[in-house]
């Protein structure tokens, strides 16, 4: 094809495209919504039975659950990245071999760091932020899910390797059920039982049994296309597996870091009622990212597949297509907030009429950033489906570490608890800045092709 000739698909070609994109959007979607809805379970139940101080220390132990799912996260997607290009490519064995590599390293790396993390929790609790007056709290919730890390991170794994291997479907249901799991343990052991964090950790940690029985599924039927294999070593193909799931768990990482930021310094702008605010916000945004991920993990097959199988035309029109879908999500969200943000604040803590009065301008500030973290989500899973990886980490990097700390010092001394919410905004709008226009060269270079 010439240089900047674009030849577009035709519209019957175009349609078949967009249905197998749907076909993984829809019950990807689900299923990270069902995700997510376990943490504002979390919150909903804690807040109604423990009150500010256990929204507190929920907050505070996210940063730490996050570590689990970094690693989950970074082999899940890698592996799932480098199976789909190479099958594309029609390198079919390395295929099982990438596969066994990924589930005998979260099976390592979950050992490790729940031994690591039940030993030294308080320890822990303490360094990421937990105060006197919450850290018992943090404690409760971490202690049941700790010794049994590597459960949820086979979950959170499989789920990404299994949607990638062709069946969203039983994804959307394992994860679905498991969360349903989890929200009604959550009312038992929470409300009905008084056992406080504890309780809300507890329910937490038995849903990812039931979404790993229900993802064996795919290979007790033979519906697999991945299996394990004696033949697995190949330090190459490691090695690949990491870089192209780097940049996710950078994100993963970052999300914990941006928390953790946002701890910090709201204790020491406004305290402890701040930090119960940004509970609630946290995690109503985690639900916004989720669905983000979704969007982003449901063209991740298709894209790499394309590339790998030098289809550059079809990849470019997945990622419209995600592109799009996000953009409309993003400010249908942003709308609701702006409309009824009392009613969001007020459906956790409707009777504590300080944390009202901070939340609803905390809320329509923060959530001011949603299109562009939807947007840098897509572009940062479209760098990593085509194995640039190093495009990827900078991104996570940026909008998740760098960018977040420089506006956090900066905005929260120019103007206080303001300053600390449109800190991410920020972030997230200087990212996009920079790297939607590298995309777009991307995409002429293989138009050029």
């Amino acid at each position: 094809m010439m240089s900047g000739q674009r030849a577009e698909f035709p519209l019957e070609e175009k349609r078949e495209i967009r249905k197998e994109y749907f076909r993984y959007l829809i019950p990807t979607v689900i299923g990270m919504v069902a995700h997510c809805c376990y943490c504002l379970a979390d919150v909903f139940f804690v807040g109604i039975a423990v009150g500010s101080n256990g929204l507190a220390a929920l907050n505070v132990s996210l940063p730490i659950f996050t570590v689990y799912t970094t690693f989950s996260i970074l082999i899940g997607v890698g592996a799932a990245t480098t199976i789909s290009v190479c099958r594309g490519a029609g390198e079919t064995q390395s295929i099982n071999k990438v596969f066994t590599q990924a589930m005998i390293s979260v099976i390592l790396f979950g050992g490790l760091l729940g031994i690591f993390g039940t030993l030294f929790l308080r320890e822990i609790a303490y360094a990421f932020g937990a105060t006197d007056l919450i850290v018992d709290g943090v404690v409760g919730y971490l202690s049941p899910i700790s010794p049994l890390a590597v459960v949820y991170m086979m979950a959170s794994s499989l789920g990404v390797i299994v949607r990638s291997d062709g069946n969203p479907r039983l994804v959307m249901i394992a994860g679905t059920l498991a969360n349903i799991t989890n929200i009604v343990l959550d009312y038992i052991f929470v409300i009905g039982m008084g056992m406080g964090t504890f309780g809300a950790g507890l329910a937490t940690i038995i849903g990812p049994f039931v979404n790993v029985a229900l993802l064996s599924l795919h290979f007790i039927k033979h519906v697999n296309q991945v299996s394990l294999t004696k033949h697995f070593f190949s330090p190459g193909l490691f090695w690949r597996m990491v870089k192209n799931g780097v940049g996710s768990g950078v994100l993963e990482t970052s999300s914990g870091f941006v928390i953790l930021m946002f701890n910090i310094v709201l204790i020491r702008v406004s305290g402890e009622t701040a930090v119960a605010v940004f509970a609630i916000i946290s995690n109503i945004g985690y639900v916004g990212k989720g669905i983000f991920n979704g969007m982003a993990q449901a063209a991740q097959p298709i894209i790499s597949l394309s590339y790998g199988a030098r289809e550059y035309r079809r990849m470019k029109l997945v990622n419209r297509y995600a592109m799009i879908t996000t953009l409309c999500f993003s400010c249908g969200v942003y709308l609701l907030v702006l409309l009824f943000p009392g009613n969001i604040i007020g459906a956790f803590v409707s009777t504590d009429a300080q944390v009202l009065a901070i939340g609803i301008p905390a809320i329509i500030l923060y959530f001011l950033s949603f299109p562009f973290t939807g947007m840098n989500t897509i572009l940062m899973y479209y760098f990593q489906s085509i194995e640039h990886a190093t495009h990827t980490t900078i991104i996570a990097f940026l909008r998740g570490i760098l960018l977040v700390y420089a506006a956090l010092s900066l905005f929260s001394r120019l103007w206080g608890l303001t300053g600390v919410w449109l800190a991410l905004l920020a972030a997230e709008f200087i990212t996009f800045a920079i790297f939607y226009p590298i995309k777009i060269r991307m995409d002429r270079r293989s138009y050029s092709q």
